[in-house]
């Protein structure tokens, strides 16, 4: 079995810092995970053990939000980061940075947009619509629908459009009818 060195182990760990300090916002371990996935960086198991010891040396820490964790860099792990910057390869820092820049519009509108539903007792289902500002919602919308499927396609067109069906629910609401 192939043993990683110790610079190897500690290169690996410095990319998830790196990321998490470029993001500038907490992101989940599904997140991270896909940011190493599509920049083929590391494998799935070396990422979750990596993150966990992060965690264990209070690098990186987790809040919860309705029950997901999102990790985001201490105090300690920025120190260590700007310390050990120039260990990360250069390729791989290009890489990320421009995934970054890619996706990170993508990233937040999905901390900033919500969409879920749940069927209710009498077989119908509850779907709430959510803009946040600042984990604060902005507009929430709570709507009764007879399907699964009626529910399912409202929260993906809210959570591909939710800014434009804001903006004209707001026109609609402001303009007033002629008479």
């Amino acid at each position: 079995m192939f043993e990683k060195s110790s610079e190897e182990l500690a290169s690996n760990k410095l990319y998830i810092l790196y990321i998490l300090k470029r993001i500038e916002i907490p992101l989940t371990n599904g997140q991270i995970t896909e940011v190493f996935m599509k920049n083929d960086l590391l494998d799935y198991f070396s990422l979750q053990q990596y993150i966990l010891q992060l965690k264990e040396s209070k690098l990186i820490q987790s809040s919860s939000e309705k029950g997901v964790d999102y990790f985001f860099l201490t105090e300690s792990g920025s120190l260590a980061l700007e310390y050990f910057n120039n260990r990360i390869d250069e390729k791989a820092k290009k890489s990320l940075d421009l995934y970054i820049e890619m996706n990170k519009e993508k990233i937040l509108r999905d901390r900033e947009i919500k969409a879920d539903f749940k069927k209710d007792k009498f077989g119908e289902y509850d779907v709430v619509l959510q803009i946040l500002d600042n984990k604060v919602p902005y507009m929430k919308i709570e709507l009764k629908v007879p399907t699964n499927n009626t529910a399912q396609i409202i929260c993906e067109n809210w959570k591909e459009a939710a800014s434009e069906k804001y903006s004209s629910i707001i026109e609609t609401l402001i303009n007033r009818k002629e008479k």
